[in-house]
């Protein structure tokens, strides 16, 4: 890593970063001028995450800077830009959702504490999605998990949550040493901590040692992932959490883990020409993992009668289809570029944010209203309250996959991708079906419960808060939207679906002029500028470049 300090324009595209710092400070500092005011914490948060969102957007105008930031540990590039803005907004909507659902107004001596934990969580689930170095990639996983162990067991007199909290603590701890261990492995092997130069050593051959490494490394992210076999604290945690915290878990933290599964895969295929086979074994190995965890979040799933429980599993499953996905991204058998992957998850991604938040939101509200997660308590819930009960139905059959909304169109997008691969891909595609067919029975049992039995004599009518309904219809927008025209959000995924693997364009090939791929071979998605490629960057901070044309056209201002 370089030691050159880092320039104003590289301050400013981690501006979101720092924004979160600053609104994690505000929260534990704000009671010492306004005491016991759950209200004015909620604002502060909020505020943060706004300007947070802001920053973020106006980093679009430094578009031409993008590239390794702070001595290459970080890569800012379109594609994580586009992730931290929907994790950011997404964030905001949860925090409406904690003080729409709980079931008292929040303590105020137990709020800076969970504002807090919820905004480190954040920013590194932030960092994650930008990490390109083996260290920051520690860093920023263990800046998610260790906020997120204390949020899941946050409800202190709550004996279930504690024992949940200890498991994800023990499960967290084992999964973080074998990664760390892993990293030294392949330190030792490689003499680097760059993806990139990992990537290049890989091409030259893996050797055992390195094999080892590159596998511990990844049960770390399959931690993250819930991937099977590293899933078992999921649903425990998941059941007992808060719902808010099960909200944001099972959306923020998948999403951070398979952007992070991106960059790692792709980049260590960055440099390599197709049909070579260095890496055929570890993305079968990813692949493969991807599959069995979607099919056994699935099977599992339909033993389960706690709503939240169900929708943990339904998480892990939704995890094995964009692992699947990810496996493609430096495919070795002569794809197109990284793009045709990453345009597709991000799509994905997108879609999964409201399909969960919408679905939690109204097990919540449901909950709140019977005292219960059991979705045979749902009995009758069409009657008492029609609003509920259609966009609850509505959210189920986006997560099973039913034509018309998101995720039907979500599923599709995954499914061109892997059709690109050839054969290997058309397996991964009667995996997806399978596995999609397999869950239309636990997403449709809570609507049987719903619409098919009837409500207790003594029940009431089920008075939603308006808030609440809000997020619901926010989210039912959003998935019909992007199922029946799904062409804009899908032309915005595509656009942003720029992943910048490697410092240098690859090599050409002996006996060659130059590299025939070029950028998108390479799985290269870099950005040129005015004069220098490094300006703004530091003299020693080199860039690859290719063609303006190649990246989305911005109408912004110059700020």
């Amino acid at each position: 890593m370089s030691g050159v300090l880092p320039t104003t324009t590289e301050l400013r595209l981690v501006l979101p970063e720092v924004w979160l710092v600053i609104a994690m400070c505000a929260v534990i500092l704000v009671p010492l001028v306004a005491p016991r005011n759950s209200r004015v914490l909620a604002l502060a948060a909020l505020g943060g995450l706004a300007l947070a969102v802001l920053s973020l957007l106006r980093t679009l105008d430094l578009a031409g800077d993008y590239g390794f930031v702070f001595g290459g540990s970080l890569t800012v590039d379109y594609f994580s830009q586009l992730f931290k803005l929907v994790l950011l907004m997404f964030t905001m909507l949860v925090l409406i959702q904690w003080w729409i659902v709980s079931s008292r107004r929040p303590d105020p001596l137990d709020t800076p504490d969970f504002l807090c934990l919820l905004l480190g969580a954040t920013l590194g689930m932030s960092l994650m999605a930008s990490a390109s170095n083996l260290l920051m990639i520690f860093i920023a996983t263990e800046s998610a998990s260790l906020p997120s162990f204390a949020l899941a067991g946050f409800r202190k007199r709550h004996r279930a949550g504690s024992e949940a909290a200890l498991k994800y603590v023990i499960f967290g701890a084992a999964s973080s040493a074998v990664m760390l261990y892993g990293m030294s492995l392949i330190y030792g092997t490689t003499g680097t901590l760059e993806l990139e130069g990992v990537g290049r050593a890989a091409a030259s051959g893996v050797t055992p040692l390195l094999a080892v490494g590159l596998l511990s490394m990844f049960a770390g992210i399959a931690f993250k992932l819930s991937a099977v076999p590293m899933h078992f604290w999921c649903p425990d945690v998941f059941e007992a959490a808060p719902i808010e915290v099960t909200t944001f878990l099972s959306v923020a933290s998948k999403g951070a883990a398979v952007c992070l599964l991106l960059r790692v895969v792709g980049s260590l295929g960055a440099g390599t020409w197709p049909g070579e086979s260095h890496l055929t074994g570890l993305l079968a190995a990813v692949a493969i993992m991807g599959a069995v965890t979607a099919t056994w979040g699935n099977l599992v799933a339909i033993h389960q009668t706690n709503i939240k429980r169900l929708l943990a599993y339904s998480s892990i499953a939704h995890a094995g289809y964009m692992i699947m996905a990810a496996s493609l991204i430096c495919r070795t058998d002569g794809g197109s570029s990284s793009a045709a992957v990453a345009g597709p998850v991000l799509f994905y991604l997108l879609v999964y944010v409201f399909m969960n938040l919408g679905a939690f939101t109204a097990a919540a509200l449901v909950a709140k209203d019977v005292g219960s997660e059991d979705i045979r308590d749902m009995a009758g819930l069409l009657r008492r309250s029609p609003v509920v009960a259609t966009m609850l139905t509505l959210f189920l059959l986006s997560l099973f996959g039913m034509p018309g909304l998101g995720g039907f169109m979500g599923k599709v997008y995954l499914m061109k991708a892997m059709a690109d691969a050839g054969a290997w891909g058309f397996l991964l595609i009667a995996a997806l079906l399978l596995n999609t067919l397999l869950s239309l029975y636990y997403y449709m049992r809570p609507v049987y419960f719903m619409a098919f039995h009837a409500e207790p004599p003594d029940s009431l009518p089920l008075r939603p808060d308006l808030a609440g309904v809000a997020i619901l219809v926010l989210c039912s927008a959003v998935l019909l939207w992007t199922g029946l025209f799904p062409a804009r959000a899908a032309d915005l995924t595509e656009d942003f679906a720029l992943l910048q693997l490697v410092h240098q364009p690859a090599p050409p090939a002996p006996g060659t002029g130059g590299d025939p791929r070029g950028d998108e071979a390479t799985g290269t998605a870099s950005v040129s500028q005015a004069g220098s490629p490094t300006e703004g960057l530091g003299a020693n901070f080199p860039v690859a470049s290719v063609e303006r044309g190649d990246l989305p056209t911005l109408d912004t201002a110059e700020p």
